[in-house]
């Protein structure tokens, strides 16, 4: 039998990977290459470790230690039925007996029947302790007013007295009417049912609500004290006059409006005044403010703007709490001295609502952001550390290149110099 010869393989070659292994451009090295160490590496090296933990440092002390940021954004208020709270808390110069206040405005129906604010005798001039706290509630009062004026502050740049401030006002003035109450006994100027004035919401049917208070014809003292709580409607145009008169009695009612002068002073201090619910140790822009009338008769007006906001909180519940922030602008009107003048000394508190609301949300950086800027200030210094380290290798070389070129040329030039002279 005739022997057959074998089949031969046809290798074909593969064309896709020698042309994918054409167009790479990456340099290949073998185990065998070994990487000179060079002095500019390793200093360059070092520096780029030192500014790795300086980075990474100053980005965990931002994340852990760091301010947060916020985010304010504008809306439509259609929240129309809430009913804020206006709290108040003031003392003025004047004998109770000698001081009516008016409420022109709406108040929640809720509230329109009953005692919501109380006018207590008390003195203007301070104890230590109460001139200690209120010289702290300027202290803050003032640096409010100097570092934005009137307008609205950044929530991250609210001002903030020590509770104890607040409490130790409240527990001063409280004993100074305890002590006026005690000195108005021993005169046998008020009977023991007649301790304070409890305030009643009045209306006359214009929409003007008349403060009267029962027991406050006997309170003999220098000075009144107006605080507690009211709630108010949402709408423009309300304000609180507090001014020099007597709240019962026709003769005072034709004095009212004939312009004959009451006894008194328009000076008088506001402890607090704040809507909605109280944030305990946050400074509004009438606590602490002072006003001192020299003739006693000046008219002041305060005219607060009013905007509602939603401070929106993060976490499993969330949720968003509402405060109401106010700014002040502030006029003073000195009487004349003129027969034909009918200025009635006074102090008037206006305030509107206003139709937007704010929503405040926090900005917190998360732990997926953090790791991104830590991977992304990392792999930036190494690459520019690495860019850095090869244009120095490169201009070191090109430099010892010259350098051994300009010795080699000027060997050659001695050695043919050399070769001229033997000849």
């Amino acid at each position: 039998m005739s022997s057959l010869s074998l089949p031969t393989i046809r290798r074909r070659r593969n064309y896709v990977q020698k042309f994918i292994e054409n167009i790479d451009s990456f340099n290949k090295a073998t185990d065998e290459v070994l990487e000179e160490k060079k002095t500019t590496g390793g200093i360059i090296s070092g520096i780029s470790f030192i500014i790795i933990v300086i980075l990474i440092f100053m980005q965990l002390n931002a994340y852990i230690f760091g301010e947060d940021d916020y985010n304010y954004k504008f809306s439509i208020d259609t929240n129309f039925s809430d009913h804020p709270y206006l709290e108040l808390d003031m003392v003025v110069a004047t004998s109770c007996s000698n001081l009516i206040a008016h409420f022109y405005g709406s108040l929640s129906e809720q509230f329109t029947v009953g005692p919501t604010l109380k006018k207590d005798p008390t003195r203007f001039d301070f104890t230590e302790k109460e001139l200690y706290y209120w010289e702290e509630l300027k202290k803050v009062h003032r640096q409010i007013r100097s570092d934005s004026g009137t307008h609205f502050n950044r929530l991250e740049k609210m001002a903030f007295v020590s509770q104890a401030v607040e409490e130790g006002l409240k527990s001063e003035a409280d004993g100074k009417l305890l002590d006026q109450k005690r000195k108005n006994k021993k005169k046998k100027a008020i009977h023991h049912f007649e301790e304070n004035a409890a305030i009643f919401f009045v209306s006359n049917g214009i929409n003007v609500l008349h403060i009267v208070a029962s027991g406050s014809q006997n309170m003999d003292s220098k000075a009144c004290r107006i605080h507690g709580r009211v709630q108010v409607n949402k709408i423009k145009g309300d304000n609180i006059v507090v001014s020099l008169g007597s709240e019962i009695g026709i003769e005072n009612l034709l004095a009212q409006f004939s312009g004959i002068p009451f006894e008194g002073n328009t000076s008088h201090r506001i402890e607090r005044l704040n809507f909605g619910p109280r944030i305990f140790g946050a400074i509004t822009p009438l606590a602490g403010t002072e006003q001192i009338s020299l003739s006693g008769k000046e008219e002041y007006h305060y005219f607060l703007n009013i905007v509602p906001t939603k401070i929106y909180h993060n976490g499993i519940f969330g949720g968003h709490t509402l405060v109401y922030q106010y700014s002040v602008t502030f006029t003073k009107k000195v009487p004349k001295n003129t027969p034909d003048s009918h200025t009635h000394a006074g102090i008037t508190i206006h305030y509107d609502f206003a139709p937007t609301v704010i929503e405040v949300r926090r900005v917190r950086m998360s732990i997926l952001q953090l790791v991104f800027r830590i991977c992304s200030a990392v792999g930036g210094i190494f690459a520019t550390s690495s860019l850095l380290n090869g244009l120095i290798v490169y201009i070191c070389d090109t430099y010892r290149k010259f350098i051994v070129s300009g010795a080699d040329l000027l060997k050659t030039t001695k050695r043919r110099e050399n070769l001229i002279f033997s000849m």
